[in-house]
């Protein structure tokens, strides 16, 4: 519900936010294990999914989160046998909820269990999602994951198989960044290790298992060999920080937990006893998670001067694993509307990574990708260092590469506006990085986009120019048009028509007029 950013204040909208997909975690925890176990089970279940240490690791990557609170009513869907426009909504919604790792393993996990009506499922999710999902795509080709990502990047953050223990030892915090936390809790753990041991005679417990002992390999990385080799020869790269699977081992030790409550003796008493247990182990393990502060848009120790009017780039790594304020520091550009040489993303460009590391070792490179200041760490803490020569984050260069300001420079989200007097026929230069869907415009006169290394550029005549570039990418459109399409099938579809129109002749037969 992005909407909540638009009618409140962005702390409490965030808070919101996060805590209805913990809600909706909730209910479609609840929804998918009652298919399985009793009703007392399947809330003891829910309640232990988002309280326990893997779920709430995930509200610092708030995309994760919101992704893998879908999965349960994803999977419910496919079990209880809802309608295609149902199943296809809900696992639409996982991708556009932002993390496609978790969508596409929620995904495939639905296919191995609803075979019935797939391929209309498939089309209906695909289309949906399709305004966020096709640009997606269309980023992949030329970006780091097409092969390109370094094997110690990919398989950082790697879990050791015996580091699953720490799910059942309190008061342990595990060596990965994205999960800090893993502890699920005593009572959750003794419970999984009864479905466990069920999973022989149950048939229902077996696919849990299966999921348990996938998660525990893959996310095993370069602590296995076999595996890690697999991670990083992949032609694309799918899986970054494996790691990142345990909330799904999570789910399934909890699924497991489930199960293994239905194998006691069903006392009422054992049950408030559980549900006591349980939140009284885990809430003080899971406080650290739950920490918050006033909303603070100065989070960092930087002047507001820095980054206003060139980029800033770092050469610092951080001191520890779980370095929150470094974390927050690599969005400067989102946090405080600076210009940032780097920001944390998902999908890089691969030529724009090469330039970006070059920039390190020569100092021509790190001039004309406009960065003005270098975060370095030294024995004081952080130090600015300011580089004088850096050029303009737009620039009008002439056939003797002369540098010259423009008169006036303006950004948008998805647009950028140049004035200039060009003293000569030359280069407009603006240091954003060209893609696909970048249109030019001189003198409200479309031009012909140029390409000056990783930027966008333009060819002008000397005199007074008024440049304008917009970002209309062929994607985002074509997945627009799949999304309304899919839309108005769901308004249209055959139920939906069928109901209405019987609803008007039956309001006009005269049995009943």
């Amino acid at each position: 519900p992005f909407w909540i950013f638009l009618i409140l204040p962005f702390a409490q909208a965030y808070v919101i936010f996060l805590l209805l997909h913990l809600v909706l975690l909730g209910c479609g925890s609840f929804l998918l294990f009652s298919r399985f176990a009793s009703a007392r089970a399947a809330f003891i279940g829910a309640m232990t999914l988002m309280l326990c240490g893997p779920t709430l690791s995930m509200l610092d990557i708030s995309n994760n989160l919101t992704t893998f609170a879908w999965i349960p009513l994803v999977l419910w869907c496919g079990l209880s046998g809802a309608s295609s426009i149902a199943c296809g909504s809900a696992i639409a919604m996982s991708f556009l909820a932002g993390e496609p790792l978790f969508a596409a393993i929620g995904a495939v996990m639905f296919a191995l269990v609803r075979r019935r009506h797939l391929l209309d499922i498939s089309l209906t999710a695909f289309c949906l999602a399709g305004v966020t999902l096709v640009p997606f795509l269309a980023m992949i080709a030329g970006s780091d994951r097409a092969g390109a990502t370094a094997p110690e990047e990919i398989l950082r953050d790697s879990m050791s198989p015996l580091d699953w223990l720490r799910m059942v030892v309190p008061g342990t915090t595990a060596h990965e960044l994205f999960i800090p936390i893993v502890y699920i809790g005593i009572v959750p753990a003794l419970l999984a290790l009864i479905g466990l041991v069920s999973s022989v005679r149950t048939r229902t417990a077996r696919p849990w298992v299966l999921l348990l002992a996938l998660c525990v390999v893959i996310a095993a990385g370069r602590f296995l060999p076999l595996v890690g080799d697999l991670l990083v020869k992949l032609p694309v790269t799918i899986l970054r920080y494996p790691a990142r699977l345990v909330p799904l081992g999570a789910l399934a030790l909890v699924a497991l937990a489930a199960i293994g409550f239905d194998r006691i003796p069903r006392f009422t008493w054992l049950t408030v006893a559980a549900i006591v247990l349980i939140i009284a182990d885990l809430v003080p393990r899971i406080a650290p998670l739950l920490h918050s502060a006033p909303f603070d848009v100065h989070a960092v120790p930087y002047s507001l001067n820095i980054g206003r009017d060139g980029k800033i780039a770092r050469s610092m790594q951080p001191n520890r694993a779980f370095d929150r304020r470094v974390w927050i520091s690599g969005y400067l550009n989102l946090f405080e509307r600076r210009f940032d040489a780097w920001t944390a993303a998902p999908v890089v460009s691969q030529s724009y990574i090469n330039v970006y590391a070059a920039a390190f070792r020569r100092r021509d490179v790190l001039n004309s990708m406009s960065i003005a200041y270098v975060l370095t760490a030294t024995s004081r803490g952080v130090v600015a260092e300011r580089n004088p020569s850096a050029f303009p984050l737009a620039y009008f260069r002439d056939a003797a590469g002369r540098i010259f300001r423009p008169a006036s420079l303006a950004f948008t989200t998805s647009a950028l506006f140049v004035v200039l007097d060009a003293p000569s026929n030359g280069l407009v230069v603006a240091t954003q990085q060209d893609a696909p869907g970048w249109s030019v415009q001189i003198d409200g006169k479309i031009a012909t986009p140029l390409r000056d290394g990783v930027f966008r550029a333009v060819r002008v005549t000397r005199g007074h120019h008024e440049i304008a570039w917009r970002y209309r990418p062929r994607a985002f459109m074509i997945g627009s048009a799949l999304t309304i399409l899919a839309l108005a099938r769901m308004l249209l579809s055959e139920k939906f028509v069928k109901r209405k129109w019987h609803g008007k002749n039956f309001d006009r037969h005269p049995k009943f007029s």
